[in-house]
């Protein structure tokens, strides 16, 4: 038979309860018998003791007169309500009896300790079946010496005993019945408790169950970070100790305050209040993740906010390395393409002027395209390791030039040195110089963009500077995930270069100001000893 959990603590607690109960009946049955009996020894002494010592009785029990001591007897009888009183002489024969019939004959007892001087009380069984009876001596004129001139037996049969605590039984059958109705309604209870926490699951499912998801959480790649209801953190799996810098992860019961986890202080907060977070980039230390909180559910899939919250990470760092090598790679290519398409053209040109035989301008022309570019060059390039950005400031000219753009280009002397990997710096400036110049060409005249890369202090600055309209007051936020105005030419293919920009700097320590009027962006990078490898 396939029992939940909840079923079976049910089943359990009902067994316990009607065990209990039965047990109990049992106890109080055994104490109303044993305190029935205990009843009747003491009526049956006292009854005894009492006609023992009464004068009258001693006179007509020496007499042996039956026809005067039997109706006292019945009368005693029907008062004390009790089984039997038989007076007897010292040897046994019976003066009176319950049925007169039996007058005359043996009484069936124990004499020994009567005829001795003594009270006693026995369990014997007689004419009328087991009785507890009591026998005492009486004496001559009912006093407490003086010759023994009869004897006294009142005793109650065990059947009326019985029958006495028969009739106290529907208490005992009705206490029974409440306790198992409480244990009832008890079992339910524990049924409909277990079943908010485990479902519908027998134990072998749910132990199943827990071995999957112990298998499950341990192996995610995603991190995942489940609160309680005050904000700590009470469970977590491997990835999300790595990514935010939590103790390895156990199978045990944990409770930490995140403001005590060494993270972003953002994120701490973010967790302690159960804020809802829905793909939100936040950098941690050198990572940057893509975090997601939301309330807990519960087995049904409703909400459940007392049971906390659960939050999943993502590592973007990788990604966005490689989303910003592919972005430095367009970049390039696109930078050649512009080039290749200029020098085509200028090649196009000399070719005319030679075949025209007018050498003069043709050498003109080819000092004029190599000397605008070689001063440039000649600024930029202090070292190899700003071969790849040189190189792209020097396209990004051929590119703006095919756009009706004017594109000036002012480095310090000596060149900064970025703090970035090179693909980083292709990103950041690339995606930089490619947004304004978007923005310049859909303005009106003049068109320009200027782009400059200084020092000044401890930082590095590269500032871009464009005669467009400025980012659309619409988007809340220009540098998140997606967020453009443009028409995508492919899925993914917009909202994507500012927000890498961000991250790249973000990681790196630096900071980003926008201004408007003109459209200003300034990115601030911390400088550093050594490049920073790729």
């Amino acid at each position: 038979m396939r029992l939940s959990v909840g079923g079976r603590l049910a089943l359990v607690s009902l067994g316990v309860v009607i065990l209990v109960a039965g047990v109990l009946a049992a106890l109080l049955s055994l104490q109303l018998s044993d305190s029935g009996q205990r009843e009747a020894e003491k009526v049956t002494r006292s009854v005894a003791e009492t006609l023992a010592h009464e004068p009258d009785v001693a006179v007509l029990a020496a007499a042996r007169d039956s026809d005067t001591l039997q109706p006292m007897v019945e009368q005693i009888l029907a008062e004390a309500d009790l089984s039997f009183v038989t007076i007897m002489t010292p040897d046994g024969i019976r003066i009176t009896h319950r049925n007169r019939s039996e007058i005359g004959e043996p009484y069936l007892g124990s004499r020994d300790a009567a005829l001795a001087g003594n009270t006693f009380t026995e369990v014997y069984e007689g004419t009328l079946g087991p009785s507890v009876r009591t026998i005492a001596p009486i004496r001559v004129d009912g006093g407490e010496t003086g010759d023994i001139v009869a004897l006294v037996s009142v005793g109650v049969t065990l059947g009326a005993v019985q029958q006495d605590i028969a009739a106290r039984a529907p208490l005992i059958v009705l206490a029974s019945a409440a306790i198992v109705g409480m244990g009832v309604l008890g079992a339910l209870y524990v049924r409909r408790s277990a079943r908010r926490v485990t479902g519908s699951y027998t134990p072998g499912e749910l132990s199943r169950l827990v071995e999957s998801y112990e298998t499950v959480l341990h192996s995610l790649r995603e991190g995942l970070v489940v609160t309680d209801r005050a904000g700590r953190i009470v469970l977590y799996n491997d990835e999300a100790a790595d990514l935010l810098g939590l103790p390895p992860a156990t199978s045990g019961q944990v409770s930490l305050d995140p403001r005590d986890v060494d993270m972003d202080t953002g994120l701490a907060d973010a967790i302690a209040t159960g804020r809802r977070m829905v793909e939100e980039t936040v950098v941690n230390g050198d990572r940057v993740l893509l975090v997601n909180q939301e309330e807990a559910r519960d087995l049904t899939g409703r909400r459940a906010p007392e049971r906390g919250r659960v939050m999943t990470l993502r590592d973007r760092s990788e990604l966005q390395t490689l989303l910003g090598e592919l972005e430095g790679v367009r970049t390039l290519s696109d930078t050649l393409r512009s080039q290749t398409h200029e020098h085509g053209n200028r090649l196009h040109a000399l070719l005319a002027l030679l075949e025209l035989g007018r050498v003069d301008e043709a050498r003109r022309l080819i000092v004029a395209s190599t000397g605008e570019r070689q001063g440039l060059a000649d600024r930029l390039v202090s070292d190899d390791d700003d071969a790849v950005v040189v190189a792209l400031l020097l396209g990004k000219l051929d590119e703006a030039a095919e756009r009706g753009v004017r594109l000036d280009i002012d480095v310090a002397e000596p060149t900064p040195t970025l703090p970035l990997a090179a693909a980083e710096a292709v990103t950041v400036v690339g995606n930089l110089v490619d947004n304004a110049l978007d923005a310049a060409a859909a303005g009106p005249e003049p068109r320009w963009v200027r782009a400059t890369l200084r020092e000044n202090g401890a930082d590095v600055i590269v500032e871009v500077v464009d005669s467009g309209a400025g980012f659309d007051p619409a988007l809340a936020d220009p540098f998140a995930f997606g967020a453009s105005t443009k028409t995508a030419l492919s899925p993914g293919g917009r909202g994507v270069g500012l927000a890498l920009v961000r991250d790249i700097v973000a990681t790196r320590g630096g900071t980003l100001q926008v201004t408007a009027q003109p459209t200003t962006v300034r990115v601030f990078l911390p400088a550093v000893a050594e490049a920073v490898a790729p």
